[in-house]
């Protein structure tokens, strides 16, 4: 039970299985490959010359290329909702979800949506380029979530899947840290990634409004880590119901871009961080 119970994001959904895959997911990965189940781009482009979304590194910091922004009215953001293996309802019901800009903390004027999704069936979401607010899912089954954009979609991209918690897992939660999880309170879980979406290793994470926090290991909840371990992953539980400002630093130092996100509650905020 426990080790289901912790996978409130899909961290570790597969970006890829054929070489195909890798070209779908835009101009920063021209001649990339797919490599355990990764879009690996080729040595030439490692350092930010020619790859749109190769890491480089300068004085030690890494440092992404950003990609040019389109000059169409409108580019798709792809990604699927899914349930945890298991979790899933005896009758699913589609996801209501919209997309939504920043200041529009009720989603009343959404840019695009809403929309019906089936769980596990990916849905092209148009935003205008530059988008940096945050999708809103809804569904009986599941928390609510606020899935907030870590950097600004330029050109057409495929996120990540959305993993959608349910109540049941939330408790369960409770169980894995030994802590009361309120779900009136914020939930919040984020990934450290690097350009291309990599997770990374040994990154700390602050939130301004505290709460529970713990990181994952191999989908599991851990309370007495200081660091992300290979998932990237961290989770704050019990955050007072607020705006929160959310910062993650690197083994060197380096600090990954903050992001800015809502905790409400019975939801679930979710973000990627990235350099």
């Amino acid at each position: 039970m426990l080790s289901g119970c912790s996978v409130l994001i899909d961290v570790d959904t597969k970006q890829c299985t054929t070489d195909a895959d890798c070209e779908a997911l835009g101009p920063a990965f021209v001649g990339a490959t797919c490599e355990a189940d990764l879009c690996v781009l080729p040595a030439a482009g490692a350092g930010g010359s020619d790859a749109g979304g190769a890491p480089g590194m300068e004085d030690d910091e890494l440092v992404c290329e950003t990609p040019e922004k389109s000059t169409e009215e409108r580019v798709k953001y792809t990604f699927a909702p899914i349930y945890v293996v298991g979790s899933e309802p005896d009758d699913p019901e589609p996801f209501e979800i919209q997309a939504c800009l920043p200041g529009d903390l009720d989603c009343t004027s959404p840019v695009y949506g809403p929309v019906m999704v089936n769980a596990g069936e990916p849905k092209d979401f148009l935003v205008p380029p530059g988008f940096q607010g945050y999708f809103f899912i809804t569904n009986k089954d599941s928390l609510d979530a606020l899935v907030f954009m870590g950097r600004p979609i330029l050109q057409d991209t495929v996120g990540w899947n959305v993993t959608m918690p349910t109540p049941t897992l939330v408790k369960q939660l409770s169980v894995a840290t030994s802590e009361n999880v309120d779900t009136s309170l914020g939930l919040i879980i984020a990934v450290a990634r690097d350009c291309d979406a990599v997770p990374l290793e040994g990154v700390k994470f602050t939130n301004s409004k505290e709460g529970l926090q713990f990181y994952f290991v191999n989908n599991f909840p851990d309370t007495s880590l200081m660091e992300t371990a290979a998932q990237g992953a961290v989770g704050f539980a019990n955050v007072p119901i607020s705006t929160t400002t959310l910062r993650a630093q690197l083994p060197s130092g380096q600090e990954l871009k903050e992001v800015i996100i809502r905790v409400k509650p019975n939801t679930a905020s979710l973000v990627e961080l990235f350099p």
